[in-house]
């Protein structure tokens, strides 16, 4: 798994799940055990692309209609 990759699972998970800012996972990081991507909410700062969305409004709207599309 690459880091692209990781980010896009992260940023769907807030997604999907419907996080708040300070909620669930925060970053990704490179496990120096089995080399994959993996996501952690104990990172000291949060992925910037995550930051963007939220700080922009996008993460909202997307959970917006991430609810509407599975009908909660």
């Amino acid at each position: 798994m690459s880091q692209e990759l990781a980010e896009t699972a992260l940023v769907d998970q807030h997604i999907y799940k419907g996080f708040r800012v300070h909620e669930g996972p925060q970053n990704v990081y490179e496990c120096g055990i089995c080399g994959y991507w993996h996501l952690t909410s104990k990172a000291p700062t949060r992925n910037e692309r995550l930051q963007q969305m939220h700080d922009s409004g996008e993460m909202k709207r997307k959970q917006e209609a991430s609810r509407w599309e599975h009908g909660l």
